[in-house]
Parts: C-alpha cells; structure tokens; sequence
C-alpha cells in the first residue's frame, strides 16, 4: 500500500524538482520533514486504500508487492526520460547547431520510454487482476488519479505562493500545441 501511494507522490514530485531547486520552502528544505511528511502521505493512502476496497491482509500485501515492484520500473523510467530530455536540449539548445544523429536516437529513446512507461500500466493491472476484482482494481485507479491531481494543486498552489510560473504542461487545456496558420 504504502508503495502505491509513494509512487504517486514520487511521479509528482519529478515535476517540482525545477521549483525546489529554485525556491526551497517548506518541508522541501529539510530533507527529513520531507521524508516525514512523504511517508505519511503514504501511510493514509495507504489505510483508505485498504479500507475503501475491503482489501483483506492478504490483498494488501499483494498490492503492497506489486505497486512496489511497477513503482520501482517508472521511477527508473522517470530518471531516464530526465537524463534524455536534459541531452536533447542540450542539443536543441539556440545558435548551436544540434547533431541529427544524436537527436534522432534521442528523440526515439523518449518515445520508447513513454511506450515502456504505459506497459507498466498494463503489466500492473493484469498482476492485480490476479488478487483483486475489478470494482476494486477500477476504485484503486480513481483514488490514485484523484492523490496525484490533490498533489499536483498543492504544488501548483505552492508555485504561485512562491511567484512562480506555473509548472510547464500543467493547467494547460488539451488539444494542439501549436496552431497552424494558412498562408
């Protein structure tokens, strides 16, 4: 349990890591208030997970296992899509001419990545339909989606308390990034 709520906490906190570097505020500049605050968010994540889907011990240490197991794969995937966008920008970067090999590979490493990171999701699901039903492989989605957009306000809120720009590619509404003009 605790490894589903810390992966949900870690996949958002990889997207502030610009914002604590820039502005340490909060449990952010003591490592151990950090750590303290984190586990437990894990820990009530963890009880509501259990008692909300009647999860018996048993489940709960399946859920346990498997969360930890696929956690651990996308935040290994997170650090790798990091260290590949750091080097395409790098390569992308204003009056530098970039190495059309290089952002090739690069180019095709993220997109391999995104492919790896949603067959996690898939590989999850079918381990938990081992242990739990349906109704409660589907509640455990929500309840995830639902912690990761009350973290993500918290730190968007967090943002703008600080006088940052929100974070990119947050708050944004869906559809093309660009628009294309006639001419």
């Amino acid at each position: 349990m605790r490894a589903i709520c810390w992966w949900c906490v870690v996949l958002l906190a990889g997207a502030a890591v610009p914002a604590r570097a820039q502005v340490p505020t909060g449990p952010d500049k003591d490592p151990s208030r950090a750590a303290a605050l984190r586990q437990q968010i894990e820990d009530r994540f963890a009880e509501r997970v259990k008692e909300q889907l009647g999860l018996s011990d048993e489940q709960a240490a399946q859920l346990r296992v498997t969360a930890n197991t696929y956690g651990d794969r996308r935040r290994e995937l997170q650090r790798r899509e990091r260290d590949l966008r750091q080097a395409l920008a790098g390569q992308l970067r204003p009056g530098v001419a970039a190495n059309q090999d290089s952002v090739s590979r690069l180019t095709d490493g993220l997109v391999n990545i995104k492919s790896a990171y949603a067959q996690t999701f898939r590989d999850e699901n079918r381990d938990m339909a081992r242990y739990l039903t349906p109704v409660q492989r589907s509640r455990l989605f929500v309840m995830r989606e639902r912690l990761q957009r009350r973290v993500q306000q918290i730190r968007e809120r967090r943002r703008e308390e600080q006088g940052l720009p929100p974070a990119r590619g947050r708050g944004r509404r869906p559809g093309p990034r660009f628009r294309y003009q006639n001419r």
